[in-house]
């Protein structure tokens, strides 16, 4: 009986959680109390590109009217709607609006519901900025934010292996102690083929070996092979998990830093894919890892130049979306400095130099080591950030 009940906790720590990481979901709640919901849930198992978005919204429509007075059915709401404007042009911010509006309307029955604000903030940048943010929700953004949170993933069961590996890793501002973190973690990888968390983890886990040789300046000479050995293991990790938002998510960074400082044809060559992987995380969930999509969106724009800019274009994104997705992130998430420099770097590149300074200026003030997952990251993003301060001037 251990032996199958052990089993079973494996099954579902491999195959169960296309998600991944709890603290960064956009977690919709199931429940049970009629019938409905399990249409509404079975149709969302399959709403991948677009798919089954009406038939859902009607749906929840239909226990809208029958329950006014739970919180559940509007949470669904405001994302229904909002995945409805990512996908259909026709009324697109029409759809966005409702999407604001049933997330209102959860926050009103729930008041420390942290998915409807999660709702909100994910859909608002698409047609408003900051302060429409803070003068219309203000105190209650004020109230739960920062956001909750923690590892980019989570953590594979226990063993010697893992643990020593997790010591090292917490450990990684040394780049000795992360070299070893990973070499275990791949040997994990390798070890459990059929695990995707396990590959997203060693995909992960080498961005960071390459974007500390990048923030070093020695990005094409050691930074480059750790971002190509990443995208193998992320590649490995979406055969597994095809609709993992981390597994999408590890592998474009890995993909764009490798050909970021290659010639704008080769950039123009790689943008599909890239687009692609950014797109379904930015769908699915803008918010995760520090609004991640954002942020990769942010130096893709700098570095892809008129290339980045058409296909934004192409897919009714814009540089003032980009930017109030910026300004909206630091709020939810102040601690992680890659969302000030993003916004640096953009503003470099529009030839707004002297806020680029300050924006700069106000990020070297700060102290890395306020965030303490990613403190050696932040140090890896204020090493970037003296180095684009030196562009700049």
């Amino acid at each position: 009986m251990k032996k199958i009940i052990m089993s079973l906790i494996l099954f579902l720590c491999v195959f169960a959680c296309p998600a991944l990481a709890g603290v960064w979901d956009i977690e919709l709640p199931h429940p049970d109390y009629d019938p409905l919901w399990s249409k509404v849930t079975d149709l969302w198992e399959n709403h991948w590109d677009g798919k089954n978005i009406d038939e859902i919204i009607t749906a929840l429509h239909e226990l809208e009217k029958k329950y006014p007075d739970k919180v559940e059915t509007y949470l669904w709401l405001g994302r229904a709607y909002y995945l409805k404007g990512q996908w259909k042009k026709k009324d697109r911010l029409d759809n966005y609006k409702k999407s604001e509006m049933y997330a209102l309307k959860a926050h009103t029955i729930d008041e420390t519901n942290i998915t409807a604000l999660k709702i909100l903030v994910d859909t608002l940048p698409n047609y408003a900025d900051k302060q429409y943010l803070m003068t219309h929700y203000g105190e209650w953004v004020k109230k739960v934010t920062p956001l909750p949170i923690g590892r980019a993933l989570p953590e594979l069961e226990p063993s010697d292996e893992w643990i020593k590996a997790m010591k090292n890793w917490d450990q990684r501002g040394d780049i000795e102690k992360g070299k070893a973190a990973v070499e275990i973690f791949k040997q994990i990888a390798d070890k459990n083929p059929a695990n995707g968390l396990a590959q997203i983890w060693a995909s992960r886990s080498l961005y960071y070996l390459g974007e500390y040789h990048t923030s070093i300046g020695q990005h094409k000479t050691k930074a480059v092979p750790y971002y190509k050995e990443g995208m193998t293991y992320g590649e490995r990790a979406l055969k597994i998990l095809p609709y993992s938002i981390p597994a999408h998510y590890w592998l474009e960074l890995n993909l764009a830093r490798s050909v970021q400082y290659t010639s704008l044809f080769n950039k123009a060559r790689h943008f599909k894919p890239l687009l692609d992987h950014i797109l379904f995380c930015s769908r699915e969930n803008g918010l995760y890892y520090y609004c991640g999509p954002t942020l990769t969106l942010a130096t893709m724009i700098t570095n892809g130049g008129w290339v980045t800019e058409k296909g934004m274009r192409l897919t009714g994104h814009t540089l003032e979306m980009e930017m109030n997705s910026l300004d909206i992130a630091e709020i939810l998430y102040p601690n992680y400095f890659y969302i000030p420099y993003g916004k640096a770097d953009i503003l470099a590149y529009l030839g707004r130099k002297q806020e680029a300074r300050e924006v700069l200026d106000r990020l070297f003030a700060r102290d890395p080591d306020a965030n303490k997952f990613n403190a050696p990251d932040n140090r890896c993003t204020l090493r970037l950030a003296k180095e684009l301060l030196d562009e700049i001037e």
